[in-house]
């Protein structure tokens, strides 16, 4: 026959813990009871004290996070106000001014050249953000117009430099369509900001 498992007498238990807490005193009279009570004032006026230093570093904290940001909000604004003081200086992309300078020219194998620059640049640009593909045509392809909103302009900009390059000089060039190509190239080129 099997022996129930022992039990556990939590009443003994607490009063053993009472009487190793409080100095010996095994009855739950009141020598424990005066000794608890003023434990736990003592528990509730520690507490109070505490949450006291933690409301006052509370109000101290949130008082300079507000100065902080105020200040950061401040500085900010300074800034924005020295740069639109400060004269306007643009970022020139001395490959870009070269295209430009090309079609302005009164040659049309510069305004060819210039076509072609411009084409080469917006392939390195489409590498660089990622675009997949071995042409510019299948990075065109792939495009996200979400992501791209030039896209169509950029797609009728390749087809000029498609166009020049596959004819050659028996496709006729217009300094209007020179222009309005290298246009079009200078507003993709904008939405990613490399000119």
């Amino acid at each position: 026959m099997e022996q129930p498992p022992p039990s556990v007498d939590f009443g003994y238990l607490l009063e053993r813990t009472i009487s190793l807490v409080y100095g010996g005193a095994t009855q739950a009279g009141e020598g424990v009871s005066a000794n608890f009570l003023f434990s736990t004032q003592q528990l509730a006026l520690l507490g109070m004290a505490i949450s006291v230093v933690m409301l006052a570093l509370l109000v101290y904290f949130k008082t300079r996070l507000v100065v902080v940001e105020h200040e950061g909000l401040h500085a900010k604004e300074e800034e924005e106000r020295a740069q639109m003081q400060a004269p306007e200086q643009s970022a020139k992309n001395p490959r870009w001014e070269r295209v430009v300078a090309l079609t302005s020219s009164g040659e049309e194998s510069d305004w060819r050249r210039a076509i072609m620059e411009a084409d080469v640049m917006l392939g390195e640009l489409l590498s660089d953000k990622g675009y997949l593909g071995e042409s510019i045509g299948e990075q065109l392809k792939l495009a996200n117009p979400l992501q791209f909103t030039t896209l169509d302009i950029a797609w009728q900009a390749h087809k000029m430099r498609n166009a020049l390059a596959h004819l050659g000089e028996a496709f006729p060039l217009s300094v209007r369509d020179a222009r309005a190509t290298v246009d079009q190239y200078a507003r993709v080129f904008e939405e990613f900001g490399i000119i």
